[in-house]
């Protein structure tokens, strides 16, 4: 059997649901940095050009729902999917929701204020976790790249309340669904707490983050990011993250 590969962007939540999902169930698995030319090889390995992708048995599979849908087949135990059929089926429309909507908010949220008063902030950000050179290649061409990637996460300036208020209605959903519990539906972790926090991690920054932000942001965002981490869903995602994030199962090659 191979050894499970994962093609990942490290800043992004969407890769840290996958990265997370691996390590709770203690996958020994190998990853991959891709750069910020990753499109390319993202299309050609499935179609589609986003990350993640998970290579498992041979086959590359996209998308963070339909890697961790894989994976509950693939590695049953320990279970992220509840077992009773009406607990799992909620779960699993809080992970659809809230990756419709607080995924894409939050990161609107953080980029759009990022690329319009500081880029090149705005790049060491997205480039977090990369080699150097990911950094070096983008930054001559700072005049476009923002509005490269703003046509494709479909940010726009024009949106950026609009986008922080589908953050907070989302902090507000968390919040009302965990009604004071320990986790969002039934009585054990699942893949709705999992997705919850993940999609949080960029503004949490906890310190159980794999991929920690290397640069200071600036104190406009400092503000933004400290007014989320006082929201009680917020809080509840950090306890999450200290209870259930646990170590990388990632099989790291030795350097000579």
């Amino acid at each position: 059997m191979n050894t499970p590969l994962l093609w990942h962007i490290p800043l992004s939540h969407f890769n840290e649901k996958v990265r997370w999902a691996l390590d709770y169930k203690g996958i020994a698995h190998r990853r991959r940095v891709l750069g910020p030319n990753y499109l390319i090889r993202a299309w050609r390995a499935t179609g589609q050009g986003h990350l993640p992708i998970l290579w498992l048995d041979g086959a590359a599979i996209a998308d963070s729902t339909r890697i961790i849908d894989r994976l509950e087949t693939r590695y049953p135990d320990p279970p992220l999917y509840p077992q009773d059929a009406s607990v799992r089926e909620r779960a699993l429309a809080l992970e659809e929701d809230l990756d419709e909507t607080l995924g894409p908010a939050l990161r609107a949220a953080v980029v759009t204020p990022l690329f319009r008063d500081d880029p090149d902030i705005a790049l060491r950000v997205l480039t977090t976790g990369m080699p150097e050179q990911a950094y070096r290649s983008l930054r001559p061409l700072l005049r476009v790249f923002p509005a490269f990637y703003r046509l494709r996460h479909k940010i726009s300036a024009a949106n950026l309340e609009k986008d922080r208020a589908i953050v907070a209605a989302a902090l507000d959903r968390i919040e009302q669904q965990r009604h004071g519990r320990a986790y969002l539906v039934g009585e054990a972790f699942s893949v709705a707490d999992l997705t919850a926090a993940a999609l949080l991690a960029p503004a949490l920054q906890p310190p159980e983050l794999q991929y920690p932000l290397q640069v200071e942001l600036p104190s406009y965002l400092q503000a933004y990011r400290a007014a989320l981490i006082e929201h009680p869903a917020a809080q509840w995602a950090a306890g999450i993250y200290r209870q259930h994030r646990g170590r990388s199962a990632e099989i790291v090659r030795a350097v000579a």
